[in-house]
């Protein structure tokens, strides 16, 4: 404790610097934490599996969560080794209460969902599934819907899209979802009302369900079902010739979620790996840095107590005792940088992470205790061994004799001290030249155009026929209104996808049904061709694809070109420029827009001037008030459909800013420290230097010359590597990727320069203002 008061400002610097770089590391094992930990709250994790299947697509093969709906009890029947099992099927209804109607995404479970899976109630029993007039809900539509109400017993009215319409009473609410949970759900609803409400074909093999698990007998083994998954896949593939599976695969829950990016459609959350890996990077990255920073400071500074070690060893110190004292004041500065990385953690950055990542819900949390000990202590540890031992080894070598007879010149070339240094920025370089490079592919996402223009354009979701064509009488004669469509999906919300057979070979082809003027609503450029029509020629058998259909299809003349879907042949009228109809980070697929039966609308478009949006959305309302009082009033602005995305980026790119900074601090922090020791060991001599007449210039030269080469090399290093290790890291994350330009080493170069200029200029200017009569009156 007395060295380090003595040494204060080394003491503080090495202090700061390890805590930035552990409340990093700490932030992070808390992030990935989360993500490991996923749905392991579930009791029978390592039992239950979903049965997941393969179809082959444009560039092999793709894993869909979809799977046939009577394979679970299949399955069930056919292995003893299947305790039980439970589908998932999701539907969209409106579900009302009293004057309260809202659009909700609803879930059809078997009845032993809640003896598979781990989630809590309130009140109500697992078994109240068995149960087809009861529902469970989850503990926030217990508050939407009954605020501080008694949920149980009470009812609630749901309306479907096909127009069938159930009541159903409260059974069960569940307590708030644990963290970890990457599957949640609004409402449950018993499968054996699937059928009940009488949703057009989803009977036999060929209805592909959105979930499938089963959940095995203790002790048994997957691998005994793989052997029936081929005499399923010949059911499948006469059932439903359009959409063959190739193969089925069984994952389990526990892993589910780390490959949830993998899966088309995925029900369950989670982050992309490649994210958790560079953050990962980053923080040991981090740590690295601290732990240089701290090794040079250390060395440097030892310089000053040469002559107490020679005094030790001369009285009868030996060198391992020196190591241990130097180990345990390094410790000790660990140890209090830990402290306040903790609470730079938990007070800072996790705050910052929860606003950045908002759908995550990050907070000072594990999902074991013993592990966050764990990682602490060994964190501790490591940081303490790495930073420490060679210091206190290289110290502790010293001769006794040397160092008084003034022999031992310690500090004068600071060879060691460079090396740790240059070893520093370059790890500062790569990681800010990352960061950089990372933050212009989010900026240019968040600036890239959606192949459309959706200023203006406002939809309406309609449960039928009836309700559009009364909502377009209200509307559609408004001055404002320059263009109305309609159409069975909307690009930014779904779009359904297809499979579509081509000789030996399945194209996954997105489909879109809309009606006449659909590309003067959306503003969607046609390359070549024309617009589709209503009339009856264009709604059966003529289609509008975009370019990567075109591309798929290897047509050089796609006009007049013509190919089959379930049983139609279809004729290509036109061709549509690309457009994202999901967020940037999907690859855009081929898609074909066909007509629109008049059964399938569902959404009712509008192209206004945008000035009189607003002015038309509330005329909207009001006349939606009319004709459809029971159910609620779905707009949407095209402008808004991709703000998850652009949140995320914004997220993303505050983040990659936050680390930025961080990595700067810390490199500064580690030329401050060694600069300061340096102009303190030599104010004597540029005092000399000042009476034999020295200019400033010179001064300045002499300070900054044997650090500028240092710098400059770790810079023609770090750099390119830098550059190259994130883009690969884009490559996996971006369908299309923005090529790397030279604009982030350049304004990288800039901020690592004015930094380390605001960094050294306070010590130049102590070195230039020297009074040589102060320091040299005693010589």
């Amino acid at each position: 404790m007395r060295n380090i008061r003595r040494n204060l400002v080394s003491s503080s610097i090495n202090i700061v610097g390890m805590s930035i770089a552990i409340s990093f590391a700490v932030s992070i094992f808390i992030f990935t934490d989360i993500m490991r930990s996923m749905d392991s709250f579930h009791s029978n994790a390592n039992r239950i599996y979903q049965i997941t299947n393969y179809v082959e697509g444009e560039g092999g093969q793709n894993m869909w969560s979809d799977s046939p709906m009577l394979l679970c009890p299949a399955m069930k029947k056919d292995h003893p080794s299947v305790e039980t099992y439970s589908r998932i099927e999701y539907r969209s209804a409106s579900v009302k209460h009293k004057t309260d109607v809202f659009d909700e995404l609803v879930t059809f479970v078997d009845p032993d969902f809640f003896k598979m899976f781990d989630y809590e109630m309130v009140t109500g029993e697992k078994a109240v599934l068995e149960n087809k007039s009861q529902i469970v809900i989850s503990h926030d539509m217990a508050l939407k819907y009954f605020k501080d109400e008694d949920p149980i017993g009470k009812d609630l009215s749901f309306k479907f899209l096909n127009g069938a319409i159930k009541r159903f009473s409260v059974g069960a609410v569940l307590e708030k979802y644990p963290y970890n949970a990457s599957m949640q759900f609004s409402f449950f609803i018993p499968i054996e009302n699937f059928r009940d409400l009488r949703f057009e074909g989803t009977e036999g093999w060929s209805f592909m369900t959105d979930g499938s698990f089963i959940m095995l007998e203790e002790g048994e083994s997957i691998s005994s079902i793989y052997d029936s998954f081929d005499s399923y896949i010949n059911v499948q593939h006469g059932s439903n010739p359009e959409w063959k599976v190739e193969s089925f695969e069984a994952i389990r829950l526990d892993d589910l979620s780390s490959k949830a990016y993998q899966i088309e459609g995925s029900i369950s959350g989670g982050a992309h790996p490649a994210g958790t890996l560079a953050l990962t990077i980053i923080a040991v990255f981090l740590l690295a840095m601290a732990c240089f920073n701290f090794m040079n400071i250390s060395v440097v500074s030892a310089s000053k107590r040469l002559k107490e070690i020679g005094l030790r060893k001369v009285m009868g110190g030996v060198k391992k005792e020196i190591v241990y004292q130097f180990m345990v004041v390094n410790l000790l500065k660990c140890f209090f940088a830990l402290i306040v990385g903790f609470l730079l953690s938990y007070f800072l950055l996790l705050p910052l992470f929860d606003v950045m990542v908002p759908e995550l819900d990050v907070q000072f949390r594990t999902n074991d205790a013993s592990s966050m000990v764990i990682f602490l202590v060994g964190l501790l540890v490591t940081v303490g061994v790495i930073s420490g031992l060679y210091p206190s080894f290289y110290i502790s070598k010293f001769d006794a004799i040397s160092i008084f007879k003034g022999k031992e010149k310690f500090g004068s070339k600071n060879l060691l001290s460079k090396v740790l240094l240059g070893f520093q920025f370059f790890l500062a370089v790569m990681t800010i030249i990352g960061c950089f490079i990372f933050t212009e592919q989010n900026l240019h996402l968040s600036s890239k155009s959606w192949g459309y223009d959706p200023t203006g354009t406002m939809s309406v979701y309609v449960a039928n026929e009836e309700q559009y064509e009364l909502l377009k009488n209200e509307i559609v004669n408004h001055p404002a209104v320059d263009f109305h469509t309609s159409s069975d999906l909307l690009i930014g919300r779904s779009v359904r996808k297809i499979s579509l057979e081509q000789g030996d070979r399945q194209l996954g082809v997105r489909r879109l049904s809309v009606s006449e003027d659909y590309f003067a609503t959306f503003r969607l450029n046609i390359k070549e061709g024309r617009a589709l029509t209503d009339r009856a020629e264009d709604r059966v058998g003529r289609v509008v694809v975009n370019e990567s259909f075109v591309k798929a299809m290897d047509w050089t003349d796609p006009v007049g070109k013509t190919f089959s879907h379930d049983s139609t042949m279809y004729s290509v009228v036109g061709v549509v420029q690309d457009f994202h109809y999901y967020d940037f980070f999907s690859a855009i697929e081929p898609v074909m827009i066909r007509g629109l039966e008049s059964s399938d609308v569902r959404y009712l478009s509008i192209q206004v001037k945008p000035d009189r949006l607003a002015e038309i959305e509330a005329y909207a309302r009001q006349s939606w008030q009319k004709i459809a009082p029971d159910d609620p009033f779905d707009r949407i602005f095209q402008e808004d459909v991709f703000e998850r995305f652009y949140t995320e980026n914004r997220g993303n790119t505050g983040l990659l800013l936050l680390i930025t900074g961080i990595t700067i601090i810390l490199a500064c922090l580690g030329l401050y420290g060694l600069l300061s020791f340096n102009v303190q060991s030599k104010l004597k001599e540029f005092s000399v230097r000042k009476v034999l007449g020295a200019e400033p210039n010179a001064i300045i030269r002499i300070v900054a010359k044997q650090y500028f080469w240092v710098l400059l090399i770790s810079f023609m290093i770090g750099a390119p590597l830098g550059s190259f290790g994130m883009y690969n890291l884009i490559v996996t994350v971006f369908p299309e990727p923005k090529a790397v330009t030279v604009l982030p080493f350049i304004v990288a170069m800039f901020i690592i320069l004015l930094t380390l200029i605001i960094t050294v200029a306070g010590q130049i200017s102590k070195a230039i203002r020297v009074n040589p009569s102060e320091l040299l009156r005693s010589e």
